[in-house]
């Protein structure tokens, strides 16, 4: 025991800390909206106890190049180092507006993987 700390009770902690942070996850899109270019994204994995994690709002989509995005899309969902409400409005460098770490509420979407087997319907040509 170490600061009157007990292995233990550094493990809990790592579990309750790991358990709380989020940095990726995959997705399914729900809805998207094209002039903004968010979706509505609904995690595809549930938490540790079985309980479907919340929809994710207004989440900023990654597109290279522009594609069609529908509902069912798999996607793959990031979740930033800190708020970014305040970047998502003006595109500036700010300072955060809380201090949010990893929140659900700071997620991006890259949106175009397919899960194993599956291809693309759409002609690389058209």
């Amino acid at each position: 025991m170490r600061n009157g700390i007990t292995p233990a009770q550094v493990i809990s902690i790592k579990k309750e800390i790991s358990s709380s942070l989020h940095c990726a996850l995959p997705g399914i899109v729900e809805s998207f909206n094209a002039d903004e270019v968010t979706a509505v994204i609904r995690p595809a994995v549930k938490t540790n106890t079985g309980i479907e994690m919340p929809l994710l709002q207004d989440v900023p989509v990654f597109m290279p190049v522009p594609f069609e995005v529908n509902p069912g899309d798999a996607c793959l969902i990031v979740f930033a180092d800190c708020d970014t409400d305040s970047w998502f409005e003006t595109g500036e460098a700010e300072v955060p507006a809380s201090e949010r770490q990893h929140s659900l509420s700071d997620a991006f979407a890259f949106i175009g993987f397919r899960k194993k087997g599956e291809v693309s319907h759409e002609d690389p040509a058209e």
